[in-house]
């Protein structure tokens, strides 16, 4: 469904765990700062829809979007993606999260602090190639599903229960997945294709969170985050490859109306969280315990309707990111988070011209939690694409308060 780029924000438990901390706790678990996905459907021109493709699916980038539509391609065909990211997502960086502020000290804010961070990246995206053979389609294809780092810092949030403020934060993530993929297309008959995919994925996390004290042990002043306050440190490291399916169904209802539905299988690997205690807090004894991280499920179900000579399309897709125990440790129960995300778009093309031009535009919805502040974030997307016999270039764009997304695909036909 989506489409473009996910970024998530799961409730921070590590938080939670520090404010135990703080009154006397005995070890720190990892928070749960941010993770940034490219779940998107691949390709500008799917970009360009605001990610409603499932149920068109009509070139080679449907080897991840829905791989029964690759039965829809007549000839070869293989597609290159190149895409770029600006983010400026948000975390909290203070203020107070119940009860009135007392004035005094940094404890001023009423509510939770935000603050923003700014990265970008830039690169190939997704590549596929696509082999019709009678009833059947076979496509290969490789994808950068996440490349994300990002640092943050925070003075902690004040509360009116014990102990009356957590520790002042920083935390680090760098976050690396990327798959290679094998899928096939069947035509069952006329009105029904099936379509189902074996993915590998490498994936390499990596989150460090430290916490420190006040300067000088007052409780409303800000931290320095020197050395000689910190209180302790966890790193998670989870890596490692596994292996996953894809799997698509799209029928035709009619000559203008098409339906699908698809599920794709998120990889899971083992990591370690290692503890240990600062200065400030040097009774604590190192621990290790054992984690996994696993990337979300996403299910979901679109509808696409074309005019009869082709100028007009629209197409609507609805999709469910399984966020929940996306990162569990042995002693920690997961965040409890899944998403809803609808997308809609249309397409209108120009087919006297020659190569074909088409305009597109789309919108659609996430949905964000920062520590326990839901948020939703609408997201906007134009789009352009010349399409000749054995070739197709695209360009789209995507907007939102947290990120700017540009693409650039080309498909040829051979």
């Amino acid at each position: 469904m989506r489409r473009d780029r996910r970024t998530i924000f799961l409730a921070p438990v590590g938080c939670l765990a520090l404010l135990g901390l703080a009154a006397g706790a005995s070890a720190q678990p990892v928070t749960i700062s941010r993770f940034d996905f490219s779940f998107s459907n691949p390709g500008a021109r799917s970009l360009g829809f605001g990610g409603a493709f499932a149920a068109l699916a009509d070139d080679a980038t449907a080897a991840y979007a829905n791989p029964a539509g690759l039965v829809q391609l007549a000839e070869p065909e293989v597609s290159l993606e190149m895409r770029m990211w600006k983010r400026s997502p948000p975390h909290i960086a203070g203020g107070r999260v119940d009860g009135a502020p007392t004035g005094r000290g940094i404890d001023t804010h009423d509510g939770p602090l935000f603050r923003r961070n700014h990265s970008q990246d830039l690169g190939p995206s997704f590549a596929s190639v696509v082999v019709p053979k009678g009833r059947w389609s076979f496509a290969l294809y490789g994808h950068q599903l996440a490349q994300f780092e990002d640092s943050t810092a925070s003075q902690g949030v004040f509360s009116d229960g014990a102990p009356g403020r957590s520790p002042a934060l920083r935390e680090a993530v760098d976050l690396t997945i990327t798959s290679a993929g094998g899928a096939a297309g069947w035509r069952m008959n006329d009105r029904i294709s099936l379509g189902l995919g074996l993915v590998v994925s490498d994936v390499s996390l990596r989150m460090q969170s430290s916490s420190y004290l006040p300067d000088g042990g007052d409780r409303f002043g800000p931290s320095s985050f020197l050395p000689s306050q910190l209180v302790s440190t966890s790193l998670l490291t989870a890596e490692g490859t596994d292996l996953t399916l894809h799997a698509g169904v799209l029928g035709r209802i009619g000559d203008q109306l098409s339906a699908s539905l698809f599920y794709r299988q998120g990889a899971e690997v083992d990591g370690i969280i290692v503890s240990s205690a600062g200065p400030s807090f040097p009774r604590v004894n190192p621990s290790r315990s054992r984690a996994a991280f696993e990337v979300p499920d996403v299910a979901g179900a679109g509808l696409a309707w074309r005019l009869l000579e082709g100028s007009l399309t629209l197409a609507t897709e609805v999709d469910y990111v399984g966020y929940a125990g996306m990162l569990r440790e042995s002693n920690i129960e997961p965040a409890e988070h899944n998403a809803w995300e609808v997308h809609v778009g249309a397409e209108y093309a120009l087919l006297r011209r020659s190569p074909i031009l088409a305009v597109r535009a789309g919108t659609w919805i996430e949905k964000e939690l920062v520590l326990f502040f839901p948020k939703e974030i609408t997201h906007y997307a134009l789009g352009l694409g010349l399409a000749a016999p054995s070739w197709q270039l695209d360009l789209a764009g995507d907007v939102s308060d947290n990120a700017k997304t540009a693409s650039i695909s080309a498909i040829y036909t051979f």
